[in-house]
């Protein structure tokens, strides 16, 4: 049976555009502005930070978790309408200096350990 894994890797504009409406629609929106500073941290998880220059010149600095991250981009995915299944193992990832959504689908364990076997049909005695 096949395997099946998909990479979809995101640059920064999409990263930030997919956390503001993560965040808007949470409740919590971030901080309006220019990006004046990104960086994608890779130990002990996948995180993201970002500081945001705002009209009025102040910088305000956002730091993200991984949970919040993947949150975001499989949000992003559903929106634009991305089949993503549900039963598949999704993993954040940096790939390329690029935040990248990993999706990994492999069969369930009952089914691995199951060896086909050629059913046999008995015709019946024919004398």
């Amino acid at each position: 049976m096949p395997i099946e894994l998909r990479v979809m890797m995101y640059n920064s504009q999409e990263v930030v555009s997919a956390l503001a409406t993560f965040y808007r629609r949470s409740g919590r929106p971030l901080t309006v502005g220019q990006i004046s500073h990104y960086v994608i941290h890779e130990n002990p998880a996948v995180s993201v930070s970002f500081a945001v220059e705002t009209i009025d010149g102040e910088i305000v600095d956002h730091e993200i978790s991984e949970s919040d991250l993947a949150a975001a981009i499989i949000m992003q995915a559903i929106a634009a309408k991305i089949p993503l299944p549900a039963e598949a193992e999704k993993r954040i990832l940096v790939l390329e200096n690029q935040v990248t959504l990993v999706i990994h689908t492999r069969r369930n364990k009952i089914d691995s350990d199951r060896v086909p076997v050629p059913r046999i049909r008995s015709m019946g005695s024919r004398v």
